[in-house]
């Protein structure tokens, strides 16, 4: 025979208690009363619960849950309080399916346990693992819808175009070197040649028909007519021979290791 719990909690009418487990049928001898569920170690497994009391509880009625079994039916009814704080106190405590309902000032909140206990388990069923007879007839699929190379021959309609063909003369020629950057003017012809108010020195070389290298000279008191050497080799000419030097200050003496005027052995 299915036992029924019943569960007091706070100051609650001894009249409503009776009511209302008369209206729920539920006779004298089938019902345990008590009014701490957590002390009520060695009972468990009852089909019903009913609660009543003054406010809602998570933790007594956390209690109540683990003395059911899977599946039993629960109502809480409250002297006070709403039916939110009701159903989110049973739900809390493992209960689902809330049903609330107010009537005199009178919550009543009708729940139900899950169908499944508490450290329950089951197996899980994998999809198994495709044979080697299915593995061989989906490889096959795969290998029908590769092409060989005559597979579209002037008999179905279309033709295969050399990669070779599609290349003309002006494709196969090898591409001009750069032009090395010269960034003097140019002069007849096209002809580099040294700018006005040249200080780099190829005004200079073009008369003398010799190079310009850097001296001593141009290290102790730099100069720049045209205002670029002084600036770093990003605005500095091709023939600059201040390339390849810090920035300076024009008069000011470029300070240089001892032997960096010193040609490589």
């Amino acid at each position: 025979m299915e036992r029924t719990l019943v569960v007091l909690h706070g100051s609650v009418p001894l009249a409503a208690v009776q009511s209302l487990i008369s209206q729920q049928g539920i006779a004298a001898d089938q019902a345990d009363v008590t009014t701490d569920p957590s002390s009520s170690t060695g009972t468990s497994g009852y089909a019903r619960a009913v609660c009543v009391g003054s406010k809602a509880d998570p933790v007594l009625l956390g209690a109540v849950a683990k003395l059911l079994k899977p599946g039993a039916k629960a109502l809480l009814q409250l002297h006070g309080g709403s039916e939110a704080d009701a159903s989110s106190a049973l739900l809390l405590s493992g209960f689902a399916d809330c049903q609330a309902s107010t009537s005199g000032g009178v919550v009543t909140v009708s729940a139900h346990l899950p169908d499944f206990a508490v450290g329950s388990k089951d197996s899980i069923k994998l999809k198994p693992k495709p044979t080697a007879a299915a593995a061989d007839t989906s490889s096959s699929s795969k290998k029908a819808w590769l092409l060989a190379g005559d597979d579209l021959g002037d008999d179905d309609g279309g033709e295969l175009l050399d990669d070779d063909e599609l290349l003309t003369e002006e494709d196969r020629q090898r591409p001009a070197a750069a032009a090395k950057q010269d960034d003097c003017e140019l002069g007849p012809g096209g002809a580099r040649k040294a700018c006005k108010n040249c200080s780099c020195g190829r005004a200079e070389a073009e008369a003398a028909g010799v190079k310009v290298t850097l001296t001593q000279e141009m290290l102790d008191n730099p100069q720049s007519a045209c205002g670029s050497c002084s600036l770093g080799d990003a605005f500095r000419c091709a023939g600059c021979p201040y390339r390849g030097l810090p920035a300076f200050e024009a008069g000011k003496k470029i300070e240089l290791t001892s032997d960096f005027l010193t040609a490589d052995a």
